[in-house]
C-alpha cells in the first residue's frame, strides 16, 4: 500500500511540474449525481464537454479515459464510467476504464504543436465523488503517447462542476428532454445557456449532452433516469439532460454543434426562457420544480427562429390564445398573425407593432368547431420577411349538458376525448364534489349526479390542458 501511495504522489509531482494542460472550451456547470454507493438509486443523464489538451508530444497517438475527481491535489484517476466519443461508428460505454485491454480506453492523435481538441462524454458514478451538492473536476488520464498501457499523465480541467440530483427544491434539478429535432443529426452535441449570447458569451453552458442515437444503451438497468431510458435513448435526434431549479433566467440559448469540429449546426434562442412544447403548448425553464415527476418537454419539430405556440391555459371553447417570441427581436418592426382553414391559403387576423424589449407577444382569435391553421409573419428592418412554423389548432365541439335541470343521470356532449381527459363537478362554494375519467375517443359521457344535493353546479371538461365548463341545476 505504501508503495502504491508513493507512486501516486510521484505521478502527481510529475503532473504539477509539466507543461501539459487541459483547458475547457465548453464545460457545463452541472452534472447529475446521487453518490450514495447504491447503484439502484442512480438516475443518470449524459454529461459532455469539449476540452483542449496541450503540451503533449507532436503527432502522437495517445490512449485516454476521462473521469471526475473530488480533489484536484490527490493523484487519483477519478470515478465514474465514461463514453468514448468516436468520429465514426457508435460511441463506446466503458464501465471500468484502463489504458490497456480491448474497449477500455479511447484514442486521439495530437497535431504538430502537440495539442488536441475534442469532445469528452461522462456518466455519473455511484461513489462519493458524485455526492449531491459537492463540486468535482474533470480529469483526463493519458498514457505516454507511445503505445504504453500505464498512466503517464493526469490532466485536470481547473473549473469545477457542481453535482445536482433530481428534485423539487431550489438546490435540485428538473428533467428536460426534446422530441426529435427537425434540423439535427445523431451524435451532434447540445449546449444550453442561461443567456442569449451563449457560445460567444465567454460564459459556461448550464448543461450539455449529445443527440441520440449514439449507439450506447442508456437504460434504467444501466442506471439512467426513466425519462431518458424510455423517451430519449435510441430515438433519432432526441436529447435529454438536467436543469438546475434555481435558474432565474431560464434557458435562453440552445446550440447544436458538430461532432468532428464543433461547428455550429443550429441555434435556438428564447427571450423569456419559454420554449414550444407538445400539444401546441409551451414550457418555462425558469425556477423549475419538476424533478423527475414533471419532465419538461421541448417539441423539437417546432423550435425555430420564431417560436410560436398555443397558450392552453388561456384557451377555451370560445377563444384561442396564441403566443410567440423570436431570437431576431432587434431586427423586427412588427408581426402579423395569419389564419388558414386549409393550411395553404392564409389571411391576416391581427397585426402587432414591435414593443421595445417586450420579447413575448400574444393575440386571440375566435375558436372554431373545425381545425384552423395559424402562422406569424415577422417584418424585419432589413426588408426580410420571416414566417414561423404553421400551428394547427384543433376544432372544438361546444360543450353541452342535458337534461338541465337533472335528477339522476347527466349526459355531456364534448369534443373527442384524448388520454387523460376528465370531467369534474364543482359546487357553488368552489370545492370539487365529483370527478370522472373520460374514455379516450368518446364524444359523449354520462355522469351520475343522484347523490348530489339540490342546487347549482359547474361541470368542467378537461382535455389536452384545456377546459370547457357549463352550469347545471340538480333537482
Amino acid at each position: 500500500m505504501k508503495a502504491k501511495i508513493l507512486i501516486l504522489l510521484c505521478l502527481l509531482g510529475s503532473v504539477a511540474a509539466s507543461a501539459q494542460t487541459a483547458t475547457a472550451v465548453y464545460l457545463p456547470k452541472y452534472i447529475q449525481g446521487v453518490g450514495n454507493f447504491n447503484p439502484a438509486d442512480d438516475r443518470k443523464v449524459p454529461y459532455v464537454s469539449r476540452i483542449t489538451l496541450s503540451g503533449l508530444k507532436p503527432n502522437a497517438t495517445y490512449r485516454y479515459y476521462n473521469r471526475f475527481v473530488a480533489d484536484t491535489l490527490f493523484g487519483f484517476d477519478g470515478d465514474g464510467p465514461f463514453l468514448v466519443v468516436k468520429d465514426s461508428g457508435s460511441f463506446v460505454r466503458v464501465l471500468s476504464p484502463a489504458l490497456e485491454g480491448p474497449n477500455n480506453y479511447g484514442e486521439f492523435t495530437t497535431n504538430a504543436s502537440g495539442a488536441y481538441t475534442g469532445w469528452f462524454a461522462n456518466e455519473p458514478g455511484s461513489g462519493f465523488n458524485f455526492l449531491t451538492g459537492i463540486q468535482i473536476w474533470l480529469r483526463i488520464v493519458l498514457n505516454d503517447g507511445a503505445g504504453g498501457g500505464f498512466i503517464d499523465q493526469l490532466l485536470t480541467v481547473p473549473e469545477a462542476v457542481t453535482v445536482i440530483n433530481f428534485g423539487s427544491d431550489p438546490a435540485s434539478g428538473t428533467a428536460l428532454r426534446s422530441t426529435p429535432l427537425k434540423r439535427a443529426a445523431a451524435k451532434q452535441f447540445v449546449l444550453l445557456y442561461d443567456n442569449l449570447l451563449g457560445i460567444v458569451s465567454g460564459q459556461r453552458p448550464i448543461a450539455g449532452t449529445f443527440i441520440e442515437s449514439d449507439g450506447t444503451v442508456n437504460s434504467v438497468a444501466n442506471g439512467y433516469a426513466p425519462f431518458y431510458a424510455d423517451q430519449v435513448d435510441g430515438i433519432n435526434r432526441a436529447w435529454g439532460t438536467i436543469l438546475p431549479n434555481n435558474l432565474a433566467s431560464g434557458i435562453r440559448h440552445i446550440a447544436v454543434l458538430g461532432l468532428q469540429d464543433a461547428s455550429l449546426q443550429n441555434l435556438y434562442l428564447s427571450f423569456d426562457g419559454k420554449w414550444p412544447s407538445v400539444n401546441n403548448g409551451a414550457i418555462n425553464t425558469k425556477n423549475t420544480t419538476g424533478g423527475l415527476s414533471n419532465v419538461l418537454v421541448i417539441d423539437g419539430s417546432r423550435i425555430a427562429l420564431i417560436n410560436f405556440w398555443l397558450n392552453a391555459e388561456q384557451t377555451d371553447e370560445l377563444l384561442v390564445t396564441l403566443q410567440w417570441n423570436t431570437a431576431d427581436e432587434d431586427n423586427a418592426t412588427g408581426y402579423t398573425v395569419e389564419r388558414s382553414d386549409d393550411g395553404k391559403t392564409f389571411a391576416a387576423v391581427n397585426s402587432i407593432q414591435k414593443t421595445s424589449n417586450k420579447g413575448l407577444y400574444e393575440t386571440r382569435d375566435s375558436r372554431s368547431e373545425q381545425p384552423v391553421f395559424y402562422r406569424v409573419k415577422m417584418d424585419g428592418k432589413d426588408g426580410v420577411v420571416l414566417y414561423s412554423d404553421v400551428l394547427k389548432v384543433d376544432g372544438v365541439l361546444k360543450l353541452s349538458v342535458f337534461p338541465n335541470p337533472v335528477v339522476d343521470q347527466l349526459t355531456i356532449r364534448h369534443s373527442a376525448a384524448e388520454a387523460g381527459a376528465a370531467v369534474q363537478v364543482i359546487a357553488a362554494d368552489g370545492h370539487q364534489v365529483l370527478t370522472q375519467n373520460v374514455q379516450k375517443g368518446t364524444v359523449q359521457t354520462t355522469v351520475s349526479v343522484s347523490r348530489l344535493l339540490p342546487g347549482s353546479y359547474h361541470l368542467v371538461y378537461r382535455v389536452n390542458g384545456q377546459k370547457q365548463s357549463r352550469t347545471f341545476v340538480k333537482q
